[in-house]
C-alpha cells in the first residue's frame, strides 16, 4: 500500500490483537470507532478523516498486489475521472471481478447501508451535479475471509440483513445473502423464501444488473439438490443472464440429472473453452475449478455414461492433474483405464455405465459446488458484495489509502 498512497487511515472498531501496534509502527493514522452494527458508519468515519483528493478503501483481510504507482497517479490526474474500479479476487482460487474501490474525496460520496454498504448513490449524485466518468485501473486486490467456520459471521450478519431489508426490500443481494445464511444453517424453507423474494424483485425490474442472476442460481441449485423441477427456471435465467457461466454449469448439471449426457457434453466443452480463453465478463467472480477439475470431472462422467471410455479416461486424467489432492479423480482415472483396456470393441457401441463414487471428501458434483460454505460465484458491480467486513472480538481495522 505505502508506495501507492500518501497516507493510511486505520479505523479500529474494537480489535483485540496487535492491530493498533502494527498500524502505528507502519505510520498509519489510527482512529477508534465504537462498533454500532453499521458498516457504512464505520467506513464513513475513516473517509471523513482522509486528507487526500482520492480514497482507496480496503478491508483488514485484503491486500494489494504490487502496482505501478506512477501510472496510477497519472490516471487519477484526469479531472473528468470520478471513481475507478479495481480487480478483486474475493477468495483464494477465484477469478477477479471489477469492484468500485477508488473514488474522489468529496462529501457527497459516502457509504450507505448498514451491511453491503456501497458508494454508488454518492458517485451518481456527484456525476449528476459535476459530470465525469468512471474508469478502470490496473490495481488488483486479494481477499481471504470466506475460509473456515462462518457461523460467527452468520450470527453477526443475520440481524443486519433483516434491518437492511426492512429499510430497502428491493436489495436483491441482501435477500440472497440472507438465503445463503439460512441454507447454511439448515433452514431450507427460509432460504427458499428469501431467494423467491429476491426473484420477485428481479422480475419487476426493467434494467438488470449482474447480481440479479443470484436468485436464479440459488433456487436452481437448491432444486437440483432436492429433486425439484428446474427446466423453466433455468431457461428464464439463461435468457436473463446469458453471460453467467455458473448458470451454464447448472444447465449441464440439469442435463446430467436427466441423463441427457450428449447435450451436457456440449455445454461442458464450451464452459472449459471459455475458461481457458478467459473470454467472459468480469462482472462476477467464479471458482477456478468451474473451468477445471469440476467441469473436467463432469465431462468424464458424461463420456463414461455414453460409453466413450477413452475420452472418459482422458478427462478424468485432466481432472486429476487439475486437482491432485482429489482422491476421487485418481480412483476414477484408474477405473476408466482398466475398463478402457478391457473393452472388447469400439467404445461408441458400449452400453452406458455408472461410475462409482469413491471419494472420502466432499467433491464437486453436478448439482452442488464443492461444499455449501464455498460459493462458486460472487457478484461485483460495485456492491462490495465480496467484502468480508470486520467482526466483533477480532481485528476490525479498515484502512483507507488517500492518494493526493
Amino acid at each position: 500500500m505505502s508506495p501507492l498512497v500518501d497516507e493510511i487511515v486505520v479505523v479500529d472498531t474494537g480489535s483485540t490483537d496487535a492491530t493498533r501496534r502494527i498500524a502505528r509502527a507502519r505510520g498509519a493514522r489510527l482512529y477508534s470507532f465504537t462498533w454500532a452494527d453499521d458498516f457504512a458508519a464505520a467506513r464513513n468515519h475513516g473517509v471523513a478523516r482522509a486528507r487526500g483528493r482520492w480514497i482507496l478503501y480496503i478491508d483488514a483481510d485484503e491486500w494489494m498486489r504490487p502496482a505501478d504507482a506512477a501510472r496510477l497517479r497519472t490516471q487519477l490526474a484526469d479531472p473528468a475521472l470520478v471513481a475507478c474500479y479495481v480487480l478483486l479476487h474475493p477468495r483464494i482460487g477465484f477469478t477477479p471481478y471489477w469492484e468500485l474501490r477508488l473514488f474522489r474525496n468529496d462529501p457527497r460520496i459516502r457509504f450507505r447501508g448498514v451491511i453491503h454498504e456501497n458508494i454508488w448513490p454518492g458517485v451518481e449524485a456527484y456525476r449528476a451535479a459535476e459530470g465525469g466518468r468512471i474508469g478502470r485501473t490496473r490495481l488488483v486486490l486479494d481477499h481471504e475471509g470466506y475460509e473456515g467456520d462462518q457461523s460467527a459471521k452468520h450470527r453477526r450478519d443475520l440481524p443486519l440483513l433483516r434491518r437492511r431489508l426492512r429499510a430497502d426490500p428491493t436489495a436483491v443481494y441482501c435477500w440472497c445473502h440472507l438465503a445463503d445464511i439460512h441454507a447454511a444453517r439448515g433452514e431450507g424453507r427460509l432460504a427458499v423464501r428469501a431467494w423467491t423474494r429476491a426473484l420477485g424483485v428481479v422480475r419487476g425490474k426493467t434494467q438488470r444488473r449482474a447480481e440479479d442472476s443470484l436468485p436464479y442460481v440459488g433456487l436452481v441449485q437448491w432444486r437440483l439438490q432436492h429433486g425439484g423441477p428446474v427446466e423453466a427456471l433455468l431457461t428464464e435465467a439463461l435468457a436473463s443472464s446469458p453471460g453467467n457461466l455458473y448458470l451454464r454449469w447448472l444447465r449441464a448439471s440439469a442435463l446430467m440429472r436427466a441423463r441427457r449426457f450428449a447435450e451436457a457434453v456440449s455445454v461442458l466443452e464450451q464452459l472449459i473453452e471459455t475458461g481457458r480463453g478467459r473470454t467472459f465478463e468480469r462482472a462476477m467472480a467464479y471458482d477456478e475449478r468451474l473451468f477445471g477439475a469440476q467441469a473436467q470431472g463432469a465431462l468424464a462422467t458424461c463420456h463414461w455414461n455414453l460409453g466413450n471410455l477413452a475420452l472418459s479416461r482422458r478427462w478424468f486424467e485432466c481432472a486429476a492433474a487439475s486437482e491432485p489432492g482429489a482422491i476421487e479423480y485418481r480412483v476414477k482415472t484408474a477405473i476408466s483405464r482398466g475398463r478402457d483396456r478391457a473393452s472388447p470393441g469400439p467404445t461408441s457401441e458400449m452400453a452406458p455405465r455408472r461410475l462409482p463414487t469413491t471419494s472420502r471428501r466432499k467433491q464437486a458434483s453436478p448439482s452442488r459446488p464443492d461444499g455449501a460454505s464455498r460459493p462458486a460465484i460472487i457478484v461485483g458491480s460495485g456492491t462490495s458484495a465480496a467484502s468480508t467486513k470486520p467482526s466483533r472480538g477480532r481485528a476490525k481495522s479498515a484502512p483507507f489509502g488517500a492518494s493526493r
